[in-house]
């Protein structure tokens, strides 16, 4: 019945179906997310929709079952790009009159769900068998939740994919539209094929542009505004801003170290000689106290080699410290207990309890779980005749007659967890039928002990954990160094900003380029770079302007904002881009008139211009290359000219080329090998496509990010 492990191995399922959402949005792996502060339902919204607290907690949690190694911060984000592109596309689908069904919901099902490539609910033909898969869900349904972590969990996974699954159906239908028609043809599969495998063998000579554009590096300004005039729908730029950052990492000082050191050791004789241990805990660590009591493996690894030589209650860890982290122990319990169990019960509910629901109320569940117990530990015989007739786990009572099978002590489940104290379940004291009243979540459970295994030993460490922090005194002379910098620089060039600072040995982060929808900084990533991101494109902001940030652990980031670039067409900045343009067609000019326009053999080239002759290079359209670079111009002259004639100058990516044309061949085959061919085209055509209405959608969209405010 348990498919979540096999789910989990399919984890890249997850990351298909996400796929085409994270293809139109920047990855923002730092903002640090508060769930809950304030009684809001909102988180944002996409052109006036709103996105609720729920769906995206809903959506994060989905993640976090399929990706557990990554870090929180990462899986929300996620989980915000997922449900902003789930809605911008669901919007435009809406205007096309775009609707899900139910029979496309269980076409989905088969196809585009996580289920569709588990193996158990395949046929022989590798395609899913939608009856062995609703037969598992009708199982799935009628399993309580409380019986395994699993069931519950697999629960949450149905549940989560059913509500999401008609919107990504939506978003399909209108993704499909759209590539209606986006297909390679036979024609172009051919060529494309073709292209692979007919190949031109050629000598060449090759002239570096390197080698001879400083002959012609002086470009005079009205050849550029020229060009570009002529040009203009090439240079088009985008809204962006360059920024550069100085970032100042807060250290606690020398004497913060000293200070906290003298605090810890004061503090580890007190813990020693005290009684009241998990009061200390809570009024120093930064972890509560933790009442429960671990198997030795399930300790961290240096108190598994703790207790090996101090297993006595009341013996010290500590304090060491690791990365500014202080920690000490103390053992403050040990005791033996069954490693296994095997027990039944009897469950009695009441209205304010989980999925049991019976119409009664505590208190008078709680005296019917009394009364039950009264009379089975008067008279044991009578426990299975009563868990027919008075157990309110019903199905479990008629299938398994109370049984809860085999329970450890390190994978126990939510009734045991929860115990409220009442019974010691895993106590080595338990003898084979003892009965034991336990309270949970789930009502009152009278227990019996079926059987018990494997006694070991279980350990309660009350744990101290401190973090080292600057002090105000260091966090100040941090503020005044800032500030200091700051008035230096004051009137300082980006350049010299810069360079002052790591004269300094400050970090830097030099000249990022930043667009007004993105989300994170590269390099930078701090929960901040929205904040600082929507600073640098304010209306009143101008080059040159500079701003602190301050950071959740206590950093200090200097922004500067060094280029404000507006929609236009930049002539001073394409400038680097036009000048070798011009330079290579002077040069083109150049040796064409020295050739006076007439054929001549390779070897007077050679000869002429002091070069090599590369001799026997195999070339074809797929790759293109020549001197480790794609040069197409020259593969074109290499199939188009006559054969053993010695061409023109060829105007190439990186230089100038001659060359002779030696011998054409074939190596295509059969025609059934063009429909391989046109499956891998159609794939990257759509892939640029989708690329595209990405790109549109971004920025046609109103998206309001509400995170930072709860």
């Amino acid at each position: 019945m348990n498919f979540l492990e096999k789910i989990r191995k399919n984890t890249w399922l997850v990351f298909f179906f996400i796929s085409i959402s994270l293809i139109f949005f920047v990855l923002d792996p730092n903002m640090i997310l508060k769930f809950f502060t304030e009684n809001s339902t909102i988180i944002g919204k996409v052109n006036g929709d709103n996105i609720l607290i729920k769906e995206y907690v809903d959506c994060f949690q989905f993640l976090k079952r399929f990706r557990e190694n990554e870090p929180d911060h990462y899986l929300k984000n996620d989980a915000w790009k997922l449900l902003v592109h789930e809605k911008v596309l669901n919007q435009e689908a809406k205007k096309l009159g775009i609707q899900s069904t139910k029979i496309d919901f269980w076409k989905a099902i088969e196809k585009q769900s996580i289920y569709s490539k588990i193996i158990d609910f395949q046929n022989d033909q590798g395609k899913m068998n939608m009856k062995k898969f609703k037969l598992y869900l009708k199982n799935l349904e009628k399993l309580p939740s409380h019986l395994t972590p699993q069931v519950e969990e697999e629960k949450n996974i149905w549940s989560y994919e059913k509500k999401s699954i008609s919107k990504r159906i939506v978003a399909k239908k209108y993704v499909e539209m759209l590539m209606y028609g986006f297909n390679t043809s036979f024609v172009e599969a051919k060529l494309n094929y073709k292209d692979k495998n007919l190949f031109s063998i050629i000598d060449y000579i090759f002239f570096p542009y390197s080698e001879i554009e400083k002959k012609y590096y002086k470009i005079k300004s009205h050849e550029i505004h020229d060009f570009i005039q002529k040009n203009k729908f090439l240079y088009k730029k985008e809204n962006l801003r360059n920024l550069s950052f100085v970032v100042f990492r807060s250290y606690p000082s020398l004497d913060d170290e000293k200070n906290m050191d003298f605090k810890m050791k004061k503090l580890f004789q007190k813990f020693k000689f005290s009684n009241h241990n998990s009061i200390i805990v809570s009024n120093q660590s930064e972890k509560p106290f933790d009442s429960n009591f671990y198997l030795k493996k399930n300790l961290p690894v240096a108190l598994q080699h703790f207790v090996d030589n101090h297993d006595q209650v009341g013996n010290m860890f500590g304090p060491v410290k690791e990365n500014n982290v202080y920690i000490m122990a103390k053992l403050t319990g040990k005791k033996m207990i069954y490693h296994s169990v095997l027990s039944s019960h009897i469950l009695i509910s009441h209205k304010d309890s989980v999925r049991f629901y019976k119409n009664r109320t505590k208190k008078d569940a709680e005296k019917i779980a009394k009364k039950i117990y009264g009379i089975v530990t008067k008279n044991p015989n009578q426990f299975h005749s009563l868990i027919i007739k008075k157990s309110d786990d019903i199905r479990n009572a008629k299938k398994n007659k109370g049984n809860l099978g085999w329970i450890k002590y390190d994978d126990q489940n939510e009734i045991f967890k929860e115990n409220k104290g009442r019974f010691d379940f895993f106590s080595s004291k338990n003898k084979k039928g003892t009965i034991g009243l336990a309270e949970t979540k789930f009502g009152y459970h009278i227990i019996r002990i079926d059987n018990v295994k494997d006694i070991k030993p279980v350990y309660q460490f009350a744990v101290i954990i401190k973090t080292l922090i600057p002090s105000k005194k260091t966090e100040d002379l941090l503020y005044q160094k800032i500030i200091q910098f700051l008035k230096e620089n004051k009137n300082s060039s980006l350049n010299e900003f810069i360079n002052n600072a790591r004269k300094k040995r400050y970090e830097t982060i030099f000249l990022k380029e930043i667009k007004s929808f993105q989300w994170n900084i590269d390099d930078l990533n701090t929960e901040l770079d929205k904040e600082i991101i929507n600073w640098s494109y304010e209306k009143n902001r101008k080059e040159g302007d500079t701003k602190i940030f301050y950071t959740s652990n206590k950093d200090y980031i200097i922004v500067f904002l060094s280029k404000i670039q507006k929609k236009g067409y930049p002539i001073e900045e394409i400038k680097n881009n036009i000048i070798p343009l011009l330079i290579n067609k002077k040069i083109d000019h150049y040796l064409s008139s020295i050739i006076n326009n007439k054929y001549e053999s390779l070897e007077k080239i050679a000869l002429r211009f002091s070069r090599k002759i590369n001799k026997y290079h195999k070339i074809n359209f797929y790759q293109s290359m020549i001197e480790n670079y794609q040069e197409p111009k020259v593969v074109g002259y290499a199939f188009s000219s006559k054969l053993h004639k010695t061409s023109k100058p060829i105007l190439g990516e990186k230089g100038i080329f001659f060359i002779r044309p030696l011998k054409r061949f074939n190596t295509s085959k059969k025609i059934s090998y063009f429909s391989s061919e046109m499956e891998s085209l159609n794939i990257n055509l759509r892939k640029n496509v989708l690329e595209k209405i990405g790109d549109v959608l971004i920025e046609k969209s109103n998206i309001k990010d509400y995170r930072k405010n709860i």
